[in-house]
């Protein structure tokens, strides 16, 4: 999909804000949890959720974990033709999806500590994607 109408907030798509907004989350998410498990088991639980996810959403695929963190740089340039929306199911899958392993891990511990740091993005993203729409 090509952009058309009028750029976001800051001259920035809304493809743009809503891949920074998850980029940020992921990276916050991937802070506070690697503290409480370890950046291994973290790896691993990003890679399982990042292999299950891209099934339905293949972008997803070109995310690379290491026990660094996570890369974005593949999906930068396959979020580039894709719609808001698009971009916006794939990544929030993939956060309810980490939440989830989260949850079966840690009795919902870890997730007590990123529920309110999350929810306020996933509805920024929302708020974007809506506006995008009023743009066409």
């Amino acid at each position: 999909m090509s952009h058309s109408g009028k750029e976001e907030s800051k001259g920035k798509w809304p493809s743009d804000l809503i891949l920074e907004l998850y980029s940020s989350l992921l990276a916050e998410m991937w802070e506070i949890v690697s503290a409480l498990v370890g950046e291994a088991i973290l790896g691993l639980l990003f890679a399982s959720a990042i292999l299950q996810i891209g099934q339905k959403h293949p972008f997803l695929l070109s995310l690379r974990v290491s026990e660094e963190g996570i890369a974005f740089e593949g999906v930068n340039e396959k979020c580039r033709t894709m719609a808001p929306l698009e971009i916006h199911q794939g990544f929030h899958s993939l956060v309810n999806h980490l939440f989830h392993l989260f949850s079966v891990l840690t009795v919902g511990v870890i997730n007590k500590e990123l529920f309110p740091r999350a929810f306020p993005r996933l509805k920024e993203a929302e708020r974007i994607i809506s506006q995008s729409r009023g743009l066409r």
